[in-house]
């Protein structure tokens, strides 16, 4: 973005993650000057930062002087913050709060939440609903949503399950666990009980670009249109595929998971969608770009 013909500079935390790959990548595109920062996995062009320590986050903005930052790091498996409470904190919390301390106030900021921090009883949940996280992940996005939106150039973005490609088919998240399941040809059971809306990253960091522009603040809600539990979206996908999904059973609980999870935080798009953004990819679609980015052949792709 350049702003009287002076390039701006934009820190996203998380850069080598999921979604701050694609955040990087969308900025980049549209003439951010982007530094991405990671915890361990820094390719050469990243900058390597404890973001826990808040001494490391003060160098850090120190020396990369942002014109605004889109904030994605952070400890997302529920099941991991429940077994470490004090962890997910440090890792949920504390960089948020480090950012908001060092950061002139005139610097815009991009919090990522989460739908997590609603319980999934009453949905869909615009942005002014009251909150009520039903596990650690949750509540410790809630806390940090509060220290983010304490200062005035902030936003709070809340979005779901975020789906995309990975390095690798196998790594790529929701979709190459569902592609393998359905591959497997073994026996297996798929939780049937949680309604969840896939999100596409490509599709979330467009969203962050959109609001740096428009220069929108407080809360915004982004989510996929469709919701359906991962067996309702495993059969989809094996419909996509001309596959069978005999194989697939449906159960009621996912006997790995640790953290209780909302039954459906659909988020109400509505305030967004009165802004003019209409790019929503539909999950059907998604799944075809990407099986086919791997070389998986998709009827009608």
């Amino acid at each position: 973005m350049r702003q009287h013909g002076v390039m701006k500079n934009c820190l996203v935390t998380g850069a080598s993650g999921f979604l701050g790959g694609a955040v990087v990548r969308r900025l980049s595109d549209s003439g951010w000057h982007v530094a991405g920062t990671a915890h361990r996995r820094g390719a050469p062009e990243m900058r390597v930062a404890d973001l826990r320590n808040e001494e490391a986050v003060s160098r850090l903005v120190e020396e990369v002087r942002p014109d605004a930052v889109v904030h994605c790091a952070a400890a997302r498996d529920p099941d991991a913050c429940e077994r470490d409470p004090g962890e997910a904190r440090r890792l949920n919390v504390s960089p948020a709060d480090f950012l908001v301390r060092a950061l002139d106030p005139r610097v815009p900021l991009v919090f990522i939440s989460s739908d997590y921090v609603f319980d999934g009883e009453r949905p869909p949940y615009r942005e002014t609903d009251d909150r009520a996280p039903v596990n650690i992940y949750g509540r410790t996005k809630t806390e940090a949503e509060d220290i983010v939106l304490a200062r005035k150039r902030s936003l709070v973005l809340r979005i779901p399950v975020l789906v995309g490609a990975g390095a690798t088919l196998s790594a790529s998240g929701f979709i190459g666990k569902m592609y393998e399941t359905i591959r497997s040809r073994e026996r297996m059971e798929v939780e049937d009980t949680i309604i969840r809306f896939p999100t596409w990253i490509e599709d979330v960091a467009d969203v962050i670009r959109f609001a740096l522009d428009k220069q929108i603040f407080g809360i915004l809600h982004y989510s996929g249109a469709r919701g359906q539990t991962r067996y309702g979206w495993t059969t989809e996908l094996a419909r996509i595929l001309g596959a069978s999904a005999a194989h697939v059973a449906p159960v009621k609980k996912d006997s790995a998971q640790v953290a209780r999870r909302p039954r459906d935080a659909h988020l109400d798009t509505t305030l967004l969608r009165s802004t003019g953004y209409n790019r929503f990819t539909d999950f059907a679609e998604v799944m075809r770009v990407v099986l086919a980015a791997f070389g998986v052949n998709v009827p009608g792709v």
